[in-house]
């Protein structure tokens, strides 16, 4: 009995992360657009200034920030999934050799 609640809890936790991961990929993904476009409306100002270098040069390395951190939280977020569906794996091959061992003793 244990058992079978064990196994609905670890249903339960591995159902509510693919749903994190998917709402924080879309989270990441709208920054990176609101990046975009932050950077596109600072261009634009750029090139209606006299130092339109200067200006290119400040706009592209704030992006070039604000993407770099959510690189690393996509990263971040990657690993995490490796290592949940690395733990799932061994979780059912234990679950596999616990199922076959009582078989076996029986034989």
């Amino acid at each position: 009995m244990g058992f079978c609640l064990w196994g609905a809890m670890s249903l339960e936790a591995e159902t509510a992360q693919p749903l994190d991961a998917s709402a924080e990929r879309a989270r990441i993904a709208q920054q990176r657009t609101e990046q975009e476009a932050i950077f596109a409306l600072a261009e634009v100002a750029c090139y209606r200034r006299f130092a339109v270098s200067d200006c290119l040069r400040d706009a592209r390395k704030s992006r070039r920030i604000a993407l770099d951190e959510l690189r690393r939280q996509e990263i971040v977020l990657n690993d995490e999934e490796r290592r949940l569906k690395a733990s799932q794996a061994v979780q059912r091959i234990q679950n596999n050799i616990s199922q076959q061992a009582p078989a076996g003793a029986v034989q």
